[in-house]
C-alpha cells in the first residue's frame, strides 16, 4: 500500500500598495510560435513595452501538463503499470488493485510462495518506478511523509531555456539600470502585471501553470508565478541564488541579493534570501509581502525553503 497527498497552494490575495496595471495583451500565431506583447505600468508608474516569442510546442507541453496532471490520472497510470508488470510476470499470477481515497493497495497470487515474494518485490519496484515518471512528467516529486507537490527546482530548470526570450526581452528594456538590484525589480513587475487566477479546484487539489502557458494565457498563481520569475531570473541574473518559499496558502520567490532596511528576509544553510511578492495584484517592491506571508517570514514557523540552485 502507497500513500500520496498533493500539496494544496492557493495565493494570499492583497490590496496594499498600488495594483498592477496591464495596459494591453496580445497573442499571435505564427508558423511554429507564438508572439506575446504587452503594456504594462511598472511600480514607478511608467509605461513598459515588453514582446517576445515562445515556441508553440513549448506552450503545448506546458498546457498539456497543466490539464493532465491528477491524482486520478496518476493513481490510474500506476494501476495500469501494475496490471502489466503482472502480466510479464506470467505463470498464472493475479493481482487486484483498490483505490480507497488517496491509496492504492493490492493483493496478488502466485502459484507458490517463493513466486508470490518475487511478484511482490517486482511490483513494488513498477509502483515506485511509475509514480516517479508520471511525477517528473509533471514537474512534481513525493516527499518521503507522502506529500505531493510541485518540485520547484526541477521545475525552474526546466523551464529556464523556454523562458530564455523573456529574459532576453527584459534585458533590451531601455532606462534599467545596469545592476542586478534593477533587472529584479523589473522583472518581478513584468509578473506581477500578469493577472492572478486561482488554478485549482476540489478534484486537481492544487494545480501549476508552467511558465509558457502561463504567459500565453496570460493568468497564474503565486507558485506558477514564482517558479516563472526564477526560470527568467537564472538567465537574466544568473549569479544569483533563488529559492521558493512556501507557508500556510501561499508561496513566494527568494533572491540573494543585499537586503536593505525593512525587507523581509529568510534565511536556508547559512544564506539570506530577500522576499519577492510576484502573485499580485499588488504592485510589491522587492522585500515586501503581503501582511500574512510577512508574519510567517518574520516567525519562521510553518514555511518550508526550497533552495532552486
Amino acid at each position: 500500500m502507497r500513500l500520496g497527498r498533493l500539496a494544496l497552494v492557493l495565493s494570499i490575495l492583497w490590496s496594499g500598495g498600488a495594483e498592477a496595471q496591464q495596459l494591453d495583451f496580445s497573442r499571435i500565431t505564427r508558423s511554429g510560435d507564438e508572439r506575446l506583447s504587452y503594456r504594462w505600468r511598472d511600480l514607478d508608474r511608467r509605461e513598459q513595452a515588453t514582446a517576445f516569442t515562445l515556441a508553440r510546442q513549448d506552450i503545448r507541453d506546458a498546457e498539456a501538463s497543466f490539464k493532465e496532471f491528477s491524482l486520478d490520472g496518476m493513481w490510474d497510470d500506476i494501476a495500469a503499470n501494475l496490471r502489466d508488470e503482472t502480466a510479464r510476470f506470467g505463470n498464472g499470477a493475479q493481482i487486484e488493485i483498490r483505490r480507497v481515497d488517496d491509496r492504492l493497495s493490492w493483493t496478488v497470487k502466485a502459484r507458490d510462495p517463493a513466486s508470490q515474494e518475487a511478484l511482490i518485490r517486482n511490483l513494488n519496484e513498477r509502483f515506485q518506478r511509475a509514480q516517479k515518471t508520471y511525477l517528473d512528467r509533471h514537474l512534481r516529486q513525493r516527499l518521503d511523509e507522502g506529500r505531493i507537490m510541485v518540485d520547484f527546482a526541477a521545475a525552474t530548470r526546466a523551464l529556464q531555456e523556454p523562458m530564455r526570450a523573456v529574459a532576453k526581452a527584459l534585458g533590451a528594456t531601455p532606462g534599467i539600470a545596469d545592476d542586478d538590484r534593477a533587472r529584479v525589480t523589473l522583472a518581478l513587475a513584468f509578473f506581477q502585471q500578469v493577472p492572478y487566477a486561482t488554478l485549482g479546484d476540489a478534484a486537481r487539489r492544487g494545480d501549476f501553470l508552467p511558465a509558457p502557458a502561463l504567459l500565453a494565457q496570460n493568468r497564474g498563481d503565486c507558485d506558477s508565478k514564482a517558479v516563472a520569475l526564477a526560470a527568467v531570473l537564472r538567465t537574466y541574473t544568473p549569479w544569483r541564488k533563488l529559492a521558493v518559499i512556501v507557508m500556510p496558502g501561499h508561496a513566494v520567490l527568494g533572491v540573494d541579493l543585499p537586503a536593505r532596511p525593512g525587507e523581509q528576509t529568510v534565511r536556508a544553510q547559512a544564506r539570506q534570501y530577500v522576499a519577492l511578492e510576484p502573485a499580485g495584484p499588488a504592485m510589491a517592491p522587492i522585500g515586501d509581502v503581503a501582511p500574512r506571508a510577512a508574519k510567517y517570514l518574520a516567525e519562521a514557523r510553518a514555511i518550508e525553503i526550497w533552495p532552486l540552485n
